[in-house]
């Protein structure tokens, strides 16, 4: 169960950070309409890179050395999933800008992602912290008393 909250987590939060990007590339373009296709291109990529992030981020935790190294292979697999699927989806062409622009466009994505997974998680760290010093503050403190 928990990890199925997790895929939902990511998926909802990649895409929409997929979908913020390709609307801000589309703005800067200058396109008037958006493609249907596009947003099921979009549901589509968001899905596929929430499995590889899982894919990468799951399970035991490893050794705090190899954490830089596995988000480096994480960007570059989701930079290689979105250049094949920005080409085939002919959201990017296949030469020096258009690479460059879906690399710039994945770390946005990246770093949307990672401030609202982060956001997320100190509220819940904090809520969590609160319902503990409710339940257990109050006990020591009586505790500390009866000395």
């Amino acid at each position: 169960m928990k990890s199925l909250i997790h895929f939902v987590k990511f998926f909802l939060y990649i895409t929409t950070g997929i979908l913020f990007v390709c609307a801000v590339n589309l703005e800067l373009a200058g396109a008037d309409t958006l493609p249907c296709d596009t947003l099921w291109q979009i549901l589509l990529s968001g899905l596929l890179t929430t499995g590889i992030t899982l894919l990468l981020f799951s399970g035991n935790k490893t050794a705090k050395g190899s954490y830089p190294a596995r988000i480096l292979i994480h960007y570059a697999a989701l930079c290689l999933v979105m250049i094949f699927f920005g080409c085939r989806f002919g959201w990017i062409n296949l030469n020096f800008r258009g690479i460059l622009i879906m690399l710039v466009s994945v770390a946005v994505v990246y770093l949307i992602t990672f401030f609202s997974y982060y956001l997320t998680d100190i509220k819940q760290a904090r809520e969590i912290n609160r319902k503990l010093t409710e339940k257990y503050g109050e006990e020591k403190n009586s505790k500390s008393n009866a000395f």
